[in-house]
């Protein structure tokens, strides 16, 4: 066979080699759901990330944390309290599962909305028992009532089961913060471990 009709065969055929390649990964290759996908499994994004404003908190280490601490990757943030009897340690259970489903692990912060009782060291004791990679946040009354408010989170104090207590009504969605430190959507309660793992493996595609 002529050397220069060889030489085409052969460029002929890698060609249509790497077509075909990119037709089957493009294909093959696992994709972002789709609005109607995301809806379904709980999570409401938004077209647009929204700001979150500058902070200053701290962290279950004493050390003081700011909105550089959101950014570099993505973040699931969910405001709770220590104290709290059911939903708070549920949502924590579950967060737990779903990090062992995740290609790639968010970070997860508990922002403590009763600061006058999470101290730093009881946030780490609490979370412990969870996930030791899990961060909590807490600080001043306004600070957190500040980032709260940024990414629509409500709570409030509301008198507990005995004389003299109190227990704190809180939103039970998962805030969700890109790498960019921007607020771009939420997962609602109630929460699944396989379907967080679901939203997280895509988002981060």
């Amino acid at each position: 066979m002529d050397k220069n009709v060889r030489n085409t065969l052969i460029w002929i055929s890698g060609f249509i080699a790497l077509i075909l390649g990119l037709f089957l990964y493009s294909f093959l290759a696992p994709k972002q759901l789709s609005e109607m996908q995301y809806q379904e499994l709980g999570y409401f994004g938004f077209t647009k990330g929204r700001e979150i404003r500058p902070f200053q908190l701290t962290d279950q280490n004493s050390e003081s944390v700011g909105l550089s601490a959101l950014k570099g990757q993505w973040s699931l943030l969910f405001f709770g309290f220590t104290y709290c009897p059911d939903i708070c340690p549920t949502t924590l259970g579950v967060l737990n599962q779903a990090m062992k489903k995740v290609e790639k692990r968010p970070r997860v912060i508990l922002v403590s909305v009763d600061p006058e009782r999470d101290t730093p060291e009881l946030l780490k004791q609490y979370l412990v028992g969870f996930n030791p990679l899990f961060q909590g946040y807490t600080g001043e009354f306004d600070q957190i009532v500040g980032l709260a408010t940024n990414v629509n989170v409500a709570f409030g104090k509301v008198p507990g089961p005995a004389p003299g207590t109190y227990l704190v009504d809180h939103s039970a969605s998962i805030v969700v913060v890109s790498p960019q430190g921007e607020y771009v959507g939420f997962i609602k309660a109630p929460h699944q471990a396989e379907k967080i793992a679901t939203i997280v493996n895509s988002l981060q595609r």
